[in-house]
């Protein structure tokens, strides 16, 4: 089996990379996909786009014909990507190649609805070319099955995210700082996430710090911080590296993303697997992640004044946020590691190429 993978590359911050390279570190997997890893998109100007995607092109299209490409395995989110890598996998089964297109927008179904008559039909086209579409999560079966049409609701899979498991919940509930850890645009709820904090700050303890880790994509975060009159309360620390993460990690109570738009984040996962519990809203596939009560808390998006309330529980009750590590942690281990996932994948390769 040869697969060939097509996605963004290193300057693209957030979950899609995360899932490539999680594919590319699996020495097991890459050697029984023969993978091969090619990036269509970067982050620069428009010219620059343009010819890093012609290059990337020709590129797939010798591999193509040099290594006997088996399946064209493509990443895709919404607007552009829908174009760029949908021309890929028309290209691919011109080709004669098996297609994977594997979906993680998260306002896709928001943007697909916003288009014209004509560019909406060219996007279920698009999506047409997939021989297999794996979606992150059973609630997005029903846009996917509108959006690709009659006669191809059987091309869909569900393929949750994964993460590597530490091998024992590593939470310590006297930990004092509360984590942000994604993307700061505003569909991540991080104006949410501040003005709920700035609530509730004179009824929790001074030392507990609102610590954000991401990429500041508006460049705003700190007149943000400021603007709330967090200073000394909530810090913001780039984007964090895997070698920060373990100290990161073993220093957060918990976890917060009050996201309006989501596929499956990764940050949810990752900070599950360490055993952390996570407020998130009820949005897109984390509830298949997160139950409400169970193992972490669920609110509304848009809700900042619900966020505070939940936010103050938690931090005043340390056994139940051990209680929600616990489970949370289990359904990690259950449910998103990565050779599961990587398991599911390759039924996946193997079916269509029976």
């Amino acid at each position: 089996m040869n697969v060939l993978m097509v996605g963004v590359d290193q300057t693209f911050p957030g979950g899609m990379f995360t899932v490539a390279e999680n594919y590319l570190g699996d020495e097991e997997f890459c050697k029984k996909t023969n993978l091969i890893y090619v990036p269509t998109a970067t982050r620069s100007g428009k010219l620059a786009k343009i010819r890093f995607f012609l290059k990337a092109l020709a590129r797939l299209v010798s591999l193509i014909h040099k290594r006997k490409i088996d399946i064209v395995h493509i990443h895709m989110a919404e607007r552009g990507s829908v174009f760029r890598e949908g021309f890929v996998a028309w290209l691919a089964k011109r080709m004669g190649k098996k297609t994977v297109i594997h979906m993680h927008g998260a306002t896709i179904e928001d943007w697909y609805d916003r288009q014209a008559g004509l560019t909406q039909k060219l996007a279920s086209y698009l999506f047409g070319q997939a021989d297999k579409m794996i979606v992150l999560g059973y609630s997005w079966l029903p846009f996917m099955e509108r959006a690709m049409g009659i006669g191809k609701k059987d091309r869909i899979s569900v393929l949750h995210n994964a993460v590597p498991i530490w091998h024992e919940n590593r939470y310590d509930p006297d930990a004092l700082n509360l984590l942000f850890y994604g993307v700061l645009v505003p569909r991540k709820g991080i104006d949410d996430l501040l003005q709920a904090y700035q609530s509730i700050l004179e009824e929790i303890p001074e030392n507990i710090i609102l610590t954000i880790y991401g990429a500041d994509i508006e460049n705003n975060i700190l007149a943000k911080i400021k603007a709330y009159h967090l200073e000394g309360r909530a810090v913001y620390c780039g984007w964090m590296t895997s070698d920060e993460r373990e100290q990161c990690f073993s220093k957060t109570m918990l976890h917060i993303l009050p996201s309006y738009n989501e596929g499956l984040p990764m940050t949810i996962l990752e900070t599950m697997a360490f055993g952390i519990p996570n407020i998130a809203t009820d949005t897109a596939a984390i509830p298949e992640a997160i139950t409400d009560g169970e193992n972490g808390r669920l609110v509304s998006p848009g809700a900042p004044e619900q966020l505070a309330r939940t936010m103050k529980e938690l931090i005043g009750d340390p056994g139940l946020r051990r209680e929600y590590s616990r489970r949370a942690y289990r359904r990690a281990k259950e449910e998103f590691s990565l050779q599961r996932h990587m398991d599911d994948l390759y039924a996946i390769y193997q079916s269509l190429l029976e």
